[in-house]
């Protein structure tokens, strides 16, 4: 059994050292540079179990530690999951959100990240960067560290516990006009050119999106064997080539003012090998599922034409019109949650506000008058 020696020289501490009688049989000291006994000791556990292996006691050096920069590069190239829908789209956006990281301390070995060097780069960034822009930068290091960690590449993540900048929930949405307006122009295009199936695709694709605000995914992962035009009802159980983001199916009655639009547009629609609703056109000229993330389908050119501002994400736009207005029409909150496949119901309270009896009569619930006379 070994031990651990604090071994100190002319009064002056020199170090922590260990015992121990290597696999030739053979009594040995050796200094350890730990920094600490306890430290020390498991120096000494990982000499003993290399003897009991029979090696050598010493421990072979290890490694450097690679550099942020080239972790998150490894990570960049190696990350996947299965609910991820477009990897080169994730990919160009974590390589986005990690450049602000990187262009700060990329260089430093991973392993010497501490939660403290993190907190001073968030608050730096914070003086440049929206927080938004911050928050994202963060989570995606969060991942790619916890990643790093599952690679045996570092030990912990030095973002636990370190408070992320508040977001804002910022909702884009249409007003009644302007989604009104948008819905006649993408018909209009369409009675303009009646044998141009893509403009017609844009058509339904927008009437449904604002109707029963799917999302991009779940528009474009639609299949005829989930439309159930008889009985109105509709089944979303794709978000592109995948389960939706939820991981649930889930399904909807279908609005009423839908159903002629999709009877004939049943009867147009271009066949493609996945049967979809709202196909899209190849270079080529054949017709297939789109499985791009980034691709608007000329949603904001016809967006621009009918006045709207520009809008970051487009078709989420519409997703967001559709929740917006179904509750200031008086839509409950519950019921949209399930229309919107939310897990967690505070996804859906960010429309709560919009509610027109929102708050405007609970605080008359209390009163500190007499309503007559004792």
């Amino acid at each position: 059994m070994g031990e651990v020696l604090r071994v100190v020289r002319k009064g002056r501490f020199v170090g922590w050292y260990v015992r121990y009688r290597d696999a030739d049989g053979r009594r040995k000291m050796r200094a350890t540079h730990q920094p600490s006994q306890a430290l020390a000791r498991r120096y000494l556990i990982e000499v003993e179990a290399r003897i009991a292996r029979g090696k050598i006691g010493i421990p072979e050096p290890t490694p450097p530690a690679p550099s942020l920069a080239e972790l998150v590069e490894r990570f960049l190239a190696e990350y996947q999951r299965p609910r991820i829908k477009d990897i080169d789209s994730y990919r160009r956006n974590a390589r986005s959100a990690l450049r602000r990281i990187t262009q700060h301390i990329g260089p430093r070995p991973a392993d010497s990240i501490q939660a403290a060097d993190i907190i001073r780069l968030r608050d730096t960034l914070l003086r440049t960067h929206a927080a938004n822009s911050v928050r994202l930068s963060l989570a995606m290091l969060s991942t790619a560290l916890n990643w790093a960690i599952s690679q045996n590449l570092l030990p912990k993540n030095p973002t636990h516990g370190v408070e992320k900048p508040k977001g804002t929930d910022l909702i884009e949405f249409l007003g009644w006009e302007e989604a009104v307006a948008l819905v006649e122009l993408a018909e209009r295009r369409c009675v303009e050119a009646p044998r141009d199936a893509a403009a017609r695709v844009l058509h339904v694709s927008i009437a449904t999106a604002l109707h029963c605000g799917l999302r991009k995914g779940e528009l474009w992962g639609l299949r005829w064997i989930d439309v159930d035009l008889p009985r109105r009802r509709l089944r979303i159980a794709r978000s592109y080539g995948n389960t939706p983001k939820s991981g649930k199916t889930r399904f909807l009655p279908l609005p009423s003012t839908l159903v002629p639009l999709l009877e004939s547009w049943a009867k147009d629609c271009p066949k493609t090998p996945e049967g979809v609703v709202f196909p899209h056109r190849k270079k080529n000229g054949t017709w297939s599922m789109n499985r791009s993330a980034t691709d608007t389908g000329g949603l904001p050119q016809l967006l621009a034409s009918v006045g709207c501002q520009r809008i970051a994400r487009p078709w989420h736009a519409l997703r967001h019109t559709f929740a917006s207005h179904f509750v200031m029409s008086g839509g409950n909150i519950l019921a949209l949650q399930k229309i919107l496949g939310h897990e967690k119901i505070e996804m859906t309270l960010v429309y709560a506000h919009l509610a027109p009896d929102f708050l405007s009569s609970e605080l008359e619930r209390v009163c500190f008058r007499r309503s007559g006379p004792q």
